[in-house]
């Protein structure tokens, strides 16, 4: 069965529609349409795979032995491709480290393959314009995209988008921000400083909730290797004050580029940049998302620009300012962005690293303790084991300190169960979302990885298809049918 990648959603009524093309939503696309399901994926953007074809090409694993399913069938897909083009016995073979690390080009094409393969009509730049309820059933969705808007309508929905513009739109309960520590008796929830040496909070946080989002970032992909190298060029919005914070950090002591920038290497001489945490001013933006999560696409277009402008600037700072040690500027000005990558945009990705947007408020509410205490659910679907971890949220000043990053945590936790209830919407009985999942900001920390993502996606399209053959709803399914077609198709779902 061929794709019907195209930019004209043709037909108005499909078997699932899944909304954000994200790996969670390639996930239960593909996951469905190889039940045999008739599925649309509506992206946003111009590109497929989200962070994962977006930069984020160093992956967030956690403990390999809990990763299944349909990610483990992506990394396995990138051995092959690697070995195809380069040898088994090849050094991006052995860069890759059996999928975790890829090249942003490699994972397009290897998920886009995984879309056709299944027949997946694909529909670009199509953004949700309204939704059709009634009787607590999502029946329609409008979509706008480049020629107009389109009403398609499915008996089920996925919302994958990293957003949650769909579930939004259809009125399911949500929330933003962090609760207060209290409220769930979560020690990372609410206004937080974290002891790395302690692994805990800090007397300073008042654990206050608030409706901070933690930061974003671009995930780049840049390269030493002049062949392919696009410089760094000074951006025109530039103005050194503006990483002041940094040149104080710079000035602290001795430093190199690790003390910086978190620097991930891929295949074929090209790394993944990531923000550090322990530098006072890396590659988050630190309170540059407001008005984010609610904002129409022309505002999140100009708030992803902001986040491009400031990286910019901070990398050209790092290679040219004379305040930066002459050791770092080197270290840093062997880099530069890369010809082969992002090249609609001269190597910028386009997709913004959303780590946290809406969450849903669901049959269940994944809290911290989740993670750390209840590891077990009858209704497991998966596993996870990242750590739990939220990027700074604001600056912040302990009396007259130099400002701080507050709201950054880390703790590490065992391998736990995530149940099927954090899918579901208490209101709706036909829409399953896989990202902006039903977990408190804490809790979040640890679910919001990719290959969790693209997994709870996978129980989204084999859940749908289990559905549309039983013509019950999404909540009344047997859930031992849903584990059992997990398990025998490499979900991983026990916890050990």
């Amino acid at each position: 069965m061929s794709s019907r990648q195209t930019d004209k959603a043709a037909a108005d009524r499909y078997d699932l529609v899944v909304y954000g093309g994200s790996p969670a939503g390639i996930g239960a696309a593909v996951a469905a349409a190889r039940e045999g399901l008739r599925v649309l994926l509506a992206e946003p953007l111009g590109r497929v795979g989200g962070m994962v074809t977006g930069g984020l090409c160093r992956t967030d694993i956690g403990r390999p032995e809990t990763v299944g399913g349909i990610f483990r069938e992506f990394m396995s897909r990138v051995v092959r491709y690697y070995g195809q083009h380069f040898g088994a016995e090849s050094e991006q073979v052995e860069d890759c480290r059996g999928g975790e690390r890829f090249e942003p080009h490699v994972a397009l094409a290897v998920l886009t393959e995984m879309l056709q393969e299944a027949g997946v009509a694909v529909g670009l730049r199509r953004t949700v314009a309204g939704a059709e309820v009634g009787e607590g059933e999502l029946r329609a969705v409008e979509l706008s995209g480049p020629d107009g808007r389109a009403r398609v309508a499915a008996p089920i929905f996925v919302d994958a988008s990293y957003e949650g513009d769909l579930l939004a739109s259809a009125g399911a309960r949500y929330c933003t921000g962090r609760e207060a520590r209290d409220e769930y008796d979560e020690e990372f929830a609410g206004h937080l400083f974290w002891d790395p040496g302690r692994g805990r909070a800090t007397e300073h946080g008042t654990g206050e909730g608030d409706n901070r989002i933690q930061a974003y970032c671009f995930r780049m992909t840049v390269t030493d290797d002049s062949a392919r190298l696009v410089p760094i060029e000074k951006p025109a919005s530039y103005s050194p004050d503006r990483y002041e914070l940094l040149a104080k950090y710079l000035a602290g002591g001795p430093r190199r580029l690790k003390d910086v920038l978190l620097m991930g290497k891929l295949p074929n001489r090209k790394w993944d940049v990531n923000n550090w945490g322990f530098c006072w001013q890396s590659m988050d933006f630190i309170e540059g998302n407001s008005g984010y999560v609610e904002g129409t696409w022309e505002q999140r277009r100009e708030i992803a620009q902001r986040h491009r402008e400031y990286q910019w600037g901070l990398l050209y700072f790092l290679q040219n300012d004379r305040s930066v040690p002459s050791e770092l500027r080197e270290e840093v000005g062997r880099f530069g962005l890369c010809s082969d990558e992002f090249t609609k945009g001269g190597g910028w990705p386009k997709q913004l690293y959303v780590r946290e947007a809406r969450r849903l408020v669901g049959r269940y509410l994944f809290t911290e303790r989740d993670a750390r205490q209840d590891l077990h659910k009858s209704d497991t679907v998966a596993v996870g084991s990242y750590p739990l971890d939220s990027h700074a949220t604001q600056w912040y000043r302990i009396g007259q300190a130099t400002p701080a990053p507050e709201g950054f945590f880390m703790c590490s936790v065992q391998p736990y169960e995530i149940p099927y209830r954090c899918l579901l919407p208490a209101s709706l009985t036909n829409l399953l979302v896989p990202v902006c999942l039903s977990a408190t900001h804490a809790g979040y920390g640890t679910l919001r990885m990719e290959p969790v993502m693209m997994n709870l996606g996978m129980v989204c399209g084999t859940a749908a298809a289990l559905a549309r053959d039983a013509g019950g709803e999404l909540q009344r399914l047997a859930v031992s049918e849903l584990q059992a077609k997990l398990e025998a198709r490499g979900q991983i779902i026990r916890a050990a």
